[in-house]
């Protein structure tokens, strides 16, 4: 069945109201989804099961300093919002004891949690100026990109250079290289080295076509996940993500706009069409298949925040209209499970893949979220809708100040190395990620279109002011990890993080920016 706007409209509006019932009713619909959180803004409320014979439930948080803070609820499933603002920011230890209606005694302890209480936004606090404008910042970042040895490889050869092993993921790093070297010679005014940028961007696509799946296999033209990786539990040439083919997908789009060569343009759009021959009865993808049969490697689905992007992109601006049913039958899928579920799984190709809940993320998250906010127009169904997801984001995932006290996996990421604020990727990698912020900084400034609330411009303006001081500290560039030391450097962050700042210097704040 073919899904129309107006029968999508409508679905959106009931999907919002769900949520909306659901956040008033958290005694009966308990959040499962925050199980593995790590840190909280705002106040949360846990899984725990009531049990007979209970009259009420003492919830009781001890802070680091052993001050306590406690209140009586009728369900050990509601919110911490009678003492959160008073708790302080850091580690706090819940109890939930079960109490009977006569003695008030004990009965039992229904559930413990340890988490970190997050600093919140402070609107007009005081997170430091930018180093420098945000349009310069972005075009700084993107020249370190093209001076990189393993890109300016490009010019003298038609390969990846094996010097830059990040190339194994090809289809996100190849893809995000298009879309840098057509941001790099779109800049006004145009650099003089446009053009040779543009022969790097040209023969990085041409490689990732002539890598790609032939014609007749079962994920024809789609570009692979990885090319020349050594297999591991992780990453094997036999394997593709199908969130890639879409990231391949917007570096062709990107790279057809700076060029004006149809071959890029028909590159997106055979992707396009093999998305529609394999998409699921359900409306989304396998998250991981076997290149050879096309079969899922494991139960878990794709969620499809960056294919719809892709597609509308193809749909609105490109008018390829054959797109849209793909498009229109993914979108239902996502009201009717991450949107209605919360279970935003992290789907990242240099990652275990994990169960429900285990490891979630806001990548997927903001992307909708900024796809529902572009495409809104003034539907308050679906802004609030979309403004529920990124409340989301920023609870679990933006750090303001105060970083949590976590065991790092390196001393450089200890939390006294952070610049602040910033965002994390995932509950597995708890770490400041500049492609992370980048994230953030678009959906904050897709809200901040959609609704005209300052404080979403506010929010982006203090991410984006903590990137132009970890870009000062190295030498221009957007590390990958906001520390003093980075670890390894992946361009597509970079170039995503530049392509975020851009957008957040065309805004106006106050009629001046």
């Amino acid at each position: 069945m073919r899904l129309t706007r107006a029968v999508i409209s409508t679905l959106i509006i009931c999907v919002a109201a769900a949520a909306a019932r659901a956040a008033s009713a958290q005694a009966t619909e308990p959040p499962v989804w925050n199980q593995h959180a790590k840190q909280f803004i705002f106040a949360p409320a846990f899984d725990f099961e009531p049990i007979d014979g209970a009259a009420r439930y003492r919830f009781t948080a001890m802070t680091e300093t052993g001050e306590t803070f406690s209140f009586t609820a009728d369900s050990p499933r509601v919110s911490l919002t009678p003492i959160w603002d008073r708790l302080p920011v850091g580690t706090i230890r819940l109890k939930v004891e079960a109490r009977d209606k006569g003695s008030d005694s004990v009965i039992a302890v229904v559930g413990q949690r340890q988490f970190h209480r997050a600093a919140g936004f402070r609107d007009g606090g005081d997170y430091g100026e930018p180093v420098m404008p945000y349009a310069k910042s972005a075009a700084l970042a993107l020249d370190t990109v093209m001076r990189e040895p393993f890109v300016q490889n490009w010019r003298t050869s038609d390969k990846a250079d094996p010097k830059y092993p990040l190339y194994r993921y090809a289809s996100k790093i190849i893809g995000s290289l298009m879309s840098g070297c057509a941001m790099y010679a779109r800049q006004s005014p145009r650099p003089a080295d446009s053009e040779e940028v543009l022969v790097i961007g040209a023969k990085a696509g041409d490689f990732l076509i002539g890598i790609s799946a032939r014609s007749g296999t079962p994920l024809e033209f789609f570009p692979p996940t990885y090319h020349d990786a050594k297999p591991t539990e992780r990453e094997n040439d036999n394997w593709t993500m199908l969130m890639s083919p879409a990231e391949a997908g917007q570096g062709y789009l990107d790279l057809y706009l700076a060029t004006h060569d149809t071959r890029y343009l028909d590159a997106a759009k055979r992707i396009a069409a093999t998305y529609g021959r394999c998409q699921l009865e359900s409306g989304t993808w396998p998250l991981k298949v076997d290149n050879r049969t096309g079969a899922a490697i494991a139960p878990i689905e794709l969620i499809p925040s960056v294919v719809i992007s892709f597609l509308d992109r193809l749909v609105a601006d490109h008018g390829v209209t054959s797109a849209q049913p793909t498009r229109d039958r993914a979108l239902a899928w996502m009201m009717q499970n991450p949107v209605r579920t919360f279970d935003w799984k992290a789907q990242f190709d240099d990652a275990k893949v994990r169960g429900p809940y285990e490891n979630l993320s806001k990548h997927e998250a903001t992307e909708f979220a900024s796809y529902l906010f572009r495409t809104a127009k003034g539907d308050v169904a679906k802004i609030a809708l979309a403004e529920n997801i990124l409340r989301f984001a920023e609870d679990q995932f933006v750090i303001w100040d105060h970083p949590p006290d976590l065991k790092t996996r390196n001393e450089k990421l200890a939390p006294q190395n952070w610049f602040t604020p910033c965002s994390a990727e995932q509950y597995a990698m708890f770490e400041p990620i500049s492609g992370s912020s980048a994230f953030m900084i678009v959906a904050y400034v897709r809200a901040y279109e959609a609704t005209g609330n300052k404080i979403y411009l506010a929010k982006a303006d203090a991410l984006a002011n903590a990137l132009t001081r970890a870009q000062q500290h190295h030498h221009g560039r957007y590390p990958t990890r906001m520390v003093k030391q980075d670890l390894s450097y992946w361009i597509n962050s970079t170039i995503n993080t530049a392509r975020a700042m851009d957008l957040l210097a065309g805004c106006t704040r106050d009629g001046k920016r």
